[in-house]
């Protein structure tokens, strides 16, 4: 917490002290217990929907378990509030467990109607239970608390629901900051990934839902000793809704936002008590204006200005963190890494072997993998290649545990896997990273890094609710974690929140994280996806010093350059079956390989070759000037002018967070600039939003296909016309699929069950449904097999020339530039090289800084010295 934060929290402590001394209204002293009350259940609840990200809509259902059972305990066995509080709290919990494990196989809205249909049970259960709960009558005479002698008048009370306040509220920071809340987090905001660490997002849900359930009970305990009296009526649906608008309005997964919450939702209704017919109508009306105007909350709100003024004001200093002062633009895998801290590494003197045999995966009546036989052993790398579909992904599922293959077995040294969960089979010791990367985003990356480190290894919810330390020191755990960001060459700051690192930064944080769980296999699924060559021939000494440290490297990408630079081994996979095994040099002479994956690509050149040059004078359909494009304060892109010719196919290129995607994000109304302008046949359409730009003419392919992966090939197909209302849909969808004859074959089939490169082809078939006048394309040949990689370029060649006007953010800038009629270069946000294709092709400039070596020099098989 900041000096300001601990200032802020101090005086809200001496006021809310000093109320029971400065009034006698007892009034204003049940308006103020009903906001502690309020805040006890309610920080319950922001642990279950602000920190796992579970919404439960029968919040008050507990909270009438928690108030009838202290009720019961004093007015019919004439117990007191201090057995009848812990009975309410352990109640509470009991039945958290129970519709927890019952209720948390499901998610999103299915939980709320689960949630939903508790609160209606347990209200009904209050009315017809009559002999134990006395129906609608309720209970009264419910005593208030005593110490000993002394009963306890409502001022006094006052400061018994206080403090229940404050420890609620230590607790809730306690969980916060410790690995168990890292581990919710975690959670919420990808199972997959958690379970990738080694966490059980069953389990992790089933005690947050556990933990929320035990402060309702607790709260319900205080509200009944309150009110004195208890009755169905004052645990309905709408108490539930106001509990879920409170943590809404106060900020989800602040440990104050209760606090805030609780303030205003408890007294404005009681400001606006003429109203109270109407109060689910306020209710609504404030929770549809929180939502829009303030997505973060009052507190997320605050809480991210003072973040940015403070980081404004304070720039990042690595000196702070035993490293060394970098420039805020620092470039991805930097060129000098640190070693691998001693804390992480594996035992080497026991190396461990990950066999696979007889792998079979069937999907009903297709046969995605056949035959797989693989073994990893230890210090050595394994690339894994194959065409789109080939089924790399597939075996890489199953030896994470994210699918259960139909037929074959799986063991590390003697253990069998077959069967392990994901998170089983990463506590086994096998990590990995994804196609599209996994990262917690809204953690710091640090914090990314510091829940691969802790893994399953979280410590007891008990000690981490009262702030015990854990086995490792929060303080040495940051430590470890800025070491490994060190080491895989991450020198920005590590309190930046993953969601606002550029794509390629993502996958070493991803990789960070995977290394610290100290696996003996790491599994990189595509890791060079997206880079620039500069940065691919860093991401391969990274792998080198990786295996360097004992693991084993199972390698699966596209890139043939890094797998055949860096493996010791290559296995290619074809329609899901093995078609070759052996040395890099091997495998390339391999005339099956030659055929299935590593045939001549031509990038295109046929399309191109002897192609005439586009008159200058052609209309200007497209005129930036002077754009500039901020995320918050900083400006990514900065005076960016580029213009496109009717007619002409125009590439941007540039190193990873150069700024390719923003500019393309902006042009499509995606993003608003910040200044300058955007003129489209004339007309300046900068600020206009993206869907009013669709439907005058230009259509967006975006970066990573983003296809509906729910609905057909058709269904996706006749989303791209939905602006359209002429009556020849039908023709252009007949012409989508005869551009594409494979989307004609897998027509009906869901799109997400389509390779990536039929996913790509059917993104810009889509595009084309629009029938645009200018088609954006964003990374086209992102994580395609070569082969792909060249049909889709000659797509595209195919398309200028039938006329249609294009402009491509490619990062495989040579493919690009054998293409296109003119290129423009992008470095950190700035255009500083542009020309006709074919001259920046041949400018060493682009070589050097863009292609990462001279062209046709690739990464040599035979070497392995390359740390």
């Amino acid at each position: 917490m900041t000096p300001a934060g601990r200032v802020v929290g101090a005086l809200s402590l001496i006021a809310a002290a000093v109320i029971p001394l400065a009034t006698s209204n007892t009034y204003y002293l049940f308006i103020a217990m009903l906001i502690g009350i309020s805040i006890v259940v309610t920080t319950g609840l922001n642990i279950l929907a602000g920190a796992s990200g579970q919404v439960s809509l029968g919040q008050a259902g507990l909270y009438a378990l928690g108030a009838y059972a202290s009720a019961i305990l004093t007015t019919r066995l004439g117990l007191g509030f201090w057995t009848g509080l812990p009975a309410a709290i352990a109640l509470g919990a009991a039945v958290g467990v129970a519709l927890a494990l019952a209720s948390l196989r499901v998610s999103g809205p299915y939980l709320a109607m689960v949630t939903i249909a508790f609160g209606i049970i347990v209200e009904h259960g209050l009315i017809e239970w009559d002999g134990l709960t006395k129906g609608f009558g309720g209970i009264a005479n419910i005593p208030r608390p005593r110490l000993g002698l002394l009963e306890l008048t409502l001022p006094l009370y006052y400061y018994v629901v206080a403090l229940a306040v404050v420890v609620s509220l230590l607790l809730a920071r306690n969980l916060q900051r410790s690995p168990w809340g890292r581990a919710l987090v975690a959670v919420r905001d990808s199972e997959i990934a958690a379970e990738s660490v080694g966490l059980n997002p069953y389990w992790v849900r089933t005690v947050a839902f556990t933990l929320s359930a035990a402060f309702a009970g607790a709260g319900g305990c205080l509200y009944a000793h309150l009110a004195g009296f208890v009755s169905p009526d004052s645990f309905t649906m709408q108490t539930s809704i106001l509990f879920l608008l409170i943590v809404l309005f106060g900020g989800l997964g602040r440990v104050t936002g209760p606090v805030v919450g609780s303030i205003v939702l408890i007294v404005l209704p009681e400001l606006l008590h003429r109203f109270s017919d109407y109060r689910l109508v306020m209710y609504g009306g404030l929770l549809l204006g929180s939502i829009y105007f303030l997505p973060q909350g009052v507190v997320g709100a605050l809480a991210s200005r003072a973040l940015a003024w403070r980081r404004s004001r304070t720039p990042y200093d690595r000196l702070a963190e035993g490293g060394p002062i970098v420039p805020p633009q620092t470039p991805l895998f930097a060129r000098s890494a640190t070693d691998l801290p001693r804390s992480v590494l594996g035992d080497s003197s026991a190396p461990r072997t990950l066999v696979a045999k007889n792998l079979e995966m069937r999907f009903g009546g297709l046969v995605a993998l056949a035959d797989a036989n693989l073994t990893l052993a230890s210090q050595a790398v394994h690339g894994l290649i194959g065409p789109n579909g080939a089924g790399k992904t597939t075996l890489l599922n199953i030896l994470s545990g994210y699918y259960q293959p139909t037929t074959g077995s799986v063991r590390i040294d003697q253990r069998p896997l077959n069967g392990l969960p994901a998170h089983g089979i990463a506590r086994a010791g096998i990590a990995r990273t994804f196609q599209t990367t996994q990262l917690f985003e809204s953690m710091t990356v640090a914090d990314n890094v510091r829940v691969g480190l802790a893994g399953e290894a979280t410590g007891g919810i008990v000690g981490a609710l009262l702030g015990l330390p854990t086995g490792r020191r929060e303080r040495d755990l940051r430590a470890e974690a800025i070491g490994l960001l060190a080491f895989v060459g991450y020198e920005g700051d590590p309190d930046e929140l993953a969601r606002n690192l550029p794509f390629g930064v993502k996958r070493l944080v991803e990789i960070a994280r995977a290394i610290a769980r100290r696996p003996a296999a790491l599994l990189l699924d595509e890791p060079a996806a997206g880079l620039a060559q500069a940065e691919i021939e860093r991401l391969a000494k990274l792998i080198a010093r990786i295996r360097d440290t004992g693991m084993a490297v199972l390698l699966v990408g596209h890139h043939v350059d890094l797998v055949m630079g860096i493996s010791d081994q290559v296995t290619v996979l074809n329609y899901g079956r093995r078609i070759a095994v052996g040395t890099p040099a091997e495998v390339q002479r391999d005339p099956a390989v030659i055929e299935a994956y590593l045939g001549q690509v031509g990038r295109a050149e046929a399309a191109s070759s002897g192609r005439p040059a586009r008159p200058a004078e052609r209309e200007i359909i497209l005129d930036v000037q002077d754009m500039a494009v901020a995320y918050d304060r900083m400006e990514v892109v900065s005076d960016v002018g580029l213009q496109v010719r009717r007619g002409e196919l125009v590439v941007v290129i540039g190193a990873n967070g150069s700024g390719k995607t923003t500019t393309l994000k902006t042009i499509a109304g995606l993003l608003a600039p910040r200044r300058g302008t955007i003129a489209f046949e004339g007309r300046d359409v900068a600020g206009r939003p993206a869907h009013w730009i669709a439907r005058h003419g230009v259509a967006l392919v975006p970066e990573g296909r983003m296809v509906f992966p729910e609905l057909s090939v058709l269904d996706n197909l006749r989303l791209g016309a939905y602006g359209r209302r002429d009556a020849t849909v039908g023709t252009d969808l007949e012409r989508a699929l005869a551009r594409f004859p494979v989307l004609r074959e897998r027509k009906a089939q869901p799109a997400g069950t389509l390779s990536g490169g039929e996913q790509q082809m059917l993104a810009i078939a889509r595009g084309l449904m629009a029938r645009p006048r200018l088609l954006l394309l964003d990374e086209p040949s992102l994580g395609l097999a070569p082969r792909l990689v060249a049909e889709v370029w000659a797509a595209l060649a195919t398309l200028r020339d039938e006329g249609l006007t294009l402009l491509v953010v490619e990062q495989m800038a040579e493919v690009a530039l054998e293409t296109a009629d003119r290129g423009y270069v992008l470095e950190h946000g700035r255009i500083v090289l542009a020309g006709a294709a074919g001259d920046l092709l041949r400018d060493e400039r682009v070589a050097r800084a863009y292609l990462g070596r001279a062209r046709g020099r690739p990464l040599a098989p035979e070497s392995r010295d390359i740390s």
